[in-house]
């Protein structure tokens, strides 16, 4: 059997229904109004994003127009450098070319220089050789007196008999010859030693302080002290009147009196044969 309804029932129901159908209402509006919102938005949105676009081909112009710009710049530096090193390049290729050309000439004129000075050479050889040959023709043949003795390019006598000082430089004189005078080569100091040492005798030499108070060969020539070549604390002028030069049997210097006698030696040139 079909249910029956209070009127209490019926009005509680009737009251639902009203409700329900207010909400269904308010929910429709509410959907009809963000269907509005959304839309009046949507058609808003392309008018903004036209904007942007044009904003955007702007920016990309005007960045790809300074991008050209700065690569314009950056190459027309890049070509003036390029320029300025290439300028630099042919001054060093001209300074190359102008140093190989003066090389060139200076080896020219070297290889010049070293032929004239070869051919000076050759004629100051053969001018050489040609009077080495005339002085070996022509050479005189040195030669001394009987009991003189050549030794390089003098002649030397030591004398058999004793005499002073003073008649031993008279007894050279007289022959044109000088009381030993030594010079400065060493053969000749080595030649008359040995001859003195061997004969175990003491000679008289040209040698005196008498006249000067210094030591002079007979010529006038100052003597050169040597220690070495005189004995041990010699000279000393013991008594004052040492003034004579003695060569001693030991081949050494000595100061003595000159009124001792002693041999002695002459020293002469030789004569050209």
């Amino acid at each position: 059997m079909p249910r029956r309804y209070s009127t209490e029932e019926n009005h509680r129901n009737r009251l639902a229904m009203a409700e329900f159908k207010h909400i269904h209402d308010s929910s429709s509006g509410s959907q009809s109004d963000f269907y509005c919102i959304l839309k009046e938005d949507t058609n808003k949105r392309p008018s903004r994003t036209r904007k942007d676009c044009l904003w955007s081909k702007k920016f990309c112009f005007l960045l790809i127009c300074g991008i050209i710009i700065l690569f314009m710049a950056l190459l027309i530096t890049v070509s003036v450098n390029l320029t300025h090193q290439y300028s630099k390049m042919t001054e060093v290729e001209n300074e190359v070319a102008n140093l190989t050309s003066s090389v060139a000439l200076l080896s020219s004129n070297q290889q010049d220089l070293n032929d004239r000075f070869m051919e000076m050479l050759g004629e100051l050889k053969a001018d050489l050789e040609s009077r080495i040959m005339n002085l070996t023709q022509h050479k005189p043949v040195l030669s001394c007196k009987a009991e003189w003795q050549l030794f390089l390019s003098n002649c030397y006598k030591f004398s058999s008999d004793d005499g002073d000082w003073q008649t031993a430089r008279s007894s050279c004189s007289g022959q044109g010859a000088l009381l030993l005078i030594l010079g400065k080569d060493s053969r000749e100091w080595d030649f008359i030693v040995q001859h003195v040492v061997q004969s175990s005798n003491s000679y008289w030499i040209g040698l005196t302080d008498a006249i000067t108070g210094h030591w002079r060969w007979v010529d006038g020539t100052p003597y050169s002290m040597n220690s070495s070549q005189w004995e041990p604390g010699e000279p000393n002028n013991r008594m004052g009147t040492e003034d004579c030069g003695e060569l001693t049997k030991s081949g050494k210097l000595n100061d003595a009196d000159c009124s001792r006698k002693f041999r002695f030696i002459c020293k002469a040139p030789p004569s050209e044969n």
